[in-house]
């Protein structure tokens, strides 16, 4: 039976057994009231490192007897495939989605728990996440430009009602996480070993707007969003953005099922978006190379990039768009 009072915070592991040590330091220093349950929950998605035996030393050596600790295995690779594993083993009704180079402020459960008490509309907590990088002296000159395509934000965005938050650090019902994946396939699978494939945090936030329910975000949730200098360099940036890009038609069938009534794409979908990106792709590519090739972090290279991607990857999904599309639709009018 899955108690209401409790927190189950669920990490995600794919050879993370060089950033753990830390992520599972800040969850033992969690102040929970002695009426907040909790747990935690590892899930290894085929490690090859020795994640989940790490893990496990790594928390006896912590002494924690409060939070119970659990390892499950999940051998099927993708985030999203992770996250429903963990949720079918959670005990409580909260859930917590802790990235493994996440540390999560000591007042978190607490935090989480309350708000989730008090606001019985909202079904999806997200919070501010702050950059440490491993090494501050080599943070590059563009990193404050385009910081928020790593999770982190600043302290200046005010509590708020939005449609999307990062998935570091998302608390979620489980009843309603359950509710929208329960033999309903994710659409987008996140991570894969060193592809940096992504988009399950926005097909979260999407299946519960679909669902009627509300997304908030607040700043009195914090977390350190631990960045080591091999993620601070431009080649790596690139392939970031191009996973966002890779993920855009879902996310775009999401919208398009959000904001009308439409029962059915048009047959050619596919290809006017497809067109479209490529046109302005070409429309501005002497432009942006111009800019670009003369020197390193440009939005002008981002743009150059994404809009290719995406252009080329609707035309290699094509018609596969509208079937993608019915089933989204099939979210929307089910019992979700």
């Amino acid at each position: 039976m899955i108690s209401k009072n409790g927190v189950s915070i669920i990490i995600c592991c794919y050879n993370s057994s060089s950033r753990l040590k830390q992520t599972l330091a800040y969850i033992a220093k969690q102040n929970t009231q002695p009426n907040i349950n909790c747990e935690l929950i590892v899930v290894d998605n085929a490690s090859t490192d020795d994640t989940a035996n790490f893990a496990i030393n790594e928390w006896k050596a912590l002494a924690n007897d409060v939070i119970e600790f659990k390892i499950i295995s999940e051998t099927k690779q993708g985030q999203s495939y992770a996250r429903v594993a963990g949720a079918t083993h959670a005990q409580y009704e909260y859930l917590i989605f802790c990235d493994d180079d996440n540390w999560l402020d000591e007042n978190y459960v607490q935090t989480v728990t309350v708000l989730f008490n008090k606001r019985e509309d909202i079904a999806i907590l997200g919070g501010l996440s702050t950059a440490q990088l491993e090494d501050e002296a080599a943070k590059p000159n563009w990193f404050d430009k385009f910081y928020h395509s790593y999770a982190v934000g600043t302290a200046s965005n005010p509590e708020e009602l939005v449609h999307f938050v990062h998935g570091a650090g998302l608390a979620i019902r489980r009843s309603i996480f359950k509710m929208t994946t329960d033999n309903r396939p994710f659409l987008l699978h996140g991570r894969k070993q060193n592809q940096l494939t992504c988009g399950e945090d926005g097909e979260i936030c999407a299946r519960v707007r679909l669902a009627g329910y509300k997304i908030l975000y607040t700043p009195t949730l914090t977390l350190t969003h631990f960045l080591p200098a091999g993620r601070l360099t431009w080649q790596y940036f690139k392939k970031l953005h191009a996973g966002f890009a890779l993920t855009h038609g879902i996310i775009d069938l999401y919208e398009v099922a959000l904001t009308t009534k439409a029962a059915k794409l048009p047959p050619f979908y596919w290809l006017k978006k497809a067109l479209y990106f490529g046109g302005i792709f070409l429309k501005y590519w002497p432009k942006q190379y111009a800019a670009y090739s003369r020197t390193e972090g440009t939005v002008d290279e981002l743009n150059h990039l994404t809009w290719r991607i995406i252009s080329i990857n609707y035309l290699k999904y094509n018609f596969k768009t509208i079937k993608s599309y019915q089933k989204i639709v099939s979210f929307k009018n089910s019992s979700l």
